[in-house]
C-alpha cells in the first residue's frame, strides 16, 4: 500500500470514528424535558420520614409511596369548593387514564387533610371514596412529636388554621377557618417528589385543574423518565 493510500485510509478511519462518536452522543442525549403546567424537578426530592393514617385506619409511611406513582391533593372535607372540585377533576382524569393503554394501575391518588381535628378517619372514609373508590384519604392524630409535619414540609404544603375570634375575646380552639394553597404533587415510584402541578387561574379568586392537562402532563413525565 502506497504512502498516499495509507494516508487516505487513515483519514477515512478517523472521520468514521468522529461520525460514530457524534451519533452515539446524539443518540444518548437526554430528551428535552416536557413543558408541563407546573414544575418538573430535574432531580427528584426525598421526603423526610413521616407517619400518617389512612381512611382505613392503617398507618401510612414513606414505604407506602414506593412501587407506584402517586398524585397528592390536599385540603379539608368541609371545604365548600376548591377541594371537592379538585377531587372531582382528579376522578375524571383517573377514568380517562383507565381507558388508555397505560391504564391506571400504576397511579394512586391521595387526599391529605390539613384539618385533622375535624377530618377523623371515619370522616375521611365517608368522604374520599365518594369521588373514586380507589382514592385514599390521609389524616393524622394529635401527637406531640408531630410525625405528620415532615410530609407537609417535604412537599411544601401551605395551610393554616385561622381562629374566628372577636378582638379581646378568648379563642375557641374549635372555631376556626382553614386557609390552604392549591397544588398537586406527583411522587415517583421511589417515593420522591418528582413534579408539582399548578392549576389554571380562572379568576383571581378561582382556580381549577383540567383533567386532560393533568393526564397529558403525567404521561409526558412518565415517558420522559422512561
Amino acid at each position: 500500500m502506497s504512502p498516499r493510500t495509507r494516508m487516505l485510509a487513515g483519514f477515512l478511519a478517523v472521520n468514521l470514528v468522529i461520525v460514530l462518536v457524534a451519533a452515539l452522543v446524539i443518540y444518548n442525549r437526554p430528551a428535552t424535558p416536557p413543558l408541563i403546567q407546573g414544575v418538573l424537578l430535574p432531580q427528584a426530592r426525598d421526603l423526610d420520614d413521616f407517619r400518617l393514617v389512612d381512611h382505613d385506619n392503617q398507618p401510612f409511611t414513606n414505604e407506602d409511596l414506593e412501587g407506584r406513582w402517586h398524585i397528592v391533593s390536599y385540603g379539608f372535607t368541609t371545604c365548600p369548593d376548591v377541594c371537592p372540585t379538585t377531587l372531582a377533576q382528579l376522578a375524571e382524569m383517573t377514568r380517562r387514564l383507565e381507558q388508555t393503554e397505560q391504564g391506571a394501575e400504576d397511579l394512586q391518588v391521595l387526599f391529605y387533610s390539613v384539618d385533622h381535628r375535624r377530618d377523623t378517619v371515619a370522616q375521611m372514609a365517608s368522604y374520599v371514596p365518594y369521588f373514586h373508590p380507589d382514592f385514599v384519604g390521609l389524616t393524622h392524630r394529635d401527637n406531640s412529636a408531630n410525625p405528620h409535619l415532615p410530609f407537609e414540609r417535604s412537599l411544601g404544603i401551605a395551610a393554616r388554621l385561622v381562629p374566628n375570634t372577636e378582638p379581646g375575646a378568648e379563642a375557641d380552639p374549635n372555631d376556626y377557618e382553614v386557609n390552604h394553597g392549591v397544588a398537586l404533587f406527583l411522587i415517583n415510584p421511589q417515593g420522591k417528589l418528582q413534579a408539582v402541578f399548578e392549576p389554571e387561574r380562572v379568576r383571581p379568586d378561582q382556580h381549577r385543574f383540567d383533567p386532560n392537562r393533568i393526564l397529558q402532563d403525567y404521561l409526558a413525565i412518565r415517558e420522559y423518565l422512561g
